[in-house]
């Protein structure tokens, strides 16, 4: 019973400037900037950026949207969304009161799988 660490003492410490573990030193992220492909502004959130299919380079996802809604003659009841993993999809609203619902038209592959851009494999080991 006499080896057990009394936490309530370290706890005063702590309040007093004097806790027992000095606070460690949080490791430099490695902070990625780039910038958009296609309107040239910093990307501030990586995660978020879309690879464009031409070059691989980042894009920001509004960016990216407001590209492929450019592109695609939109119907009434459709609407532009994205689908995840780089995928975005046409889809109609065919809700009722009673049940929400839809249907996806056209799925649009934005990004390409197979060949996975170098700054988007920085990120992954960022993360890790």
């Amino acid at each position: 019973m006499g080896n057990k660490r009394d936490f309530r003492k370290d706890y005063r410490n702590k309040n007093r400037g004097n806790f027992n573990n000095p606070p460690r030193e949080k490791p430099e992220e490695n902070k990625i900037i780039l910038k958009c492909e296609i309107c040239m502004q910093d990307i501030q959130d990586i995660s978020s950026a879309i690879a464009l299919p031409e070059t691989g380079n980042p894009a920001h996802f509004d960016c990216v949207l407001k590209r492929i809604k450019e592109n695609e003659n939109l119907r009434e009841k459709e609407q532009l969304v994205y689908l995840g993993s780089g995928t975005f999809g046409i889809i109609e609203n065919i809700s009722t009161n009673q049940n929400p619902n839809f249907k996806i038209i056209r799925k649009i592959d934005f990004e390409d799988h197979e060949n996975i851009p170098e700054w988007r494999k920085q990120m992954i080991k960022v993360k890790i």
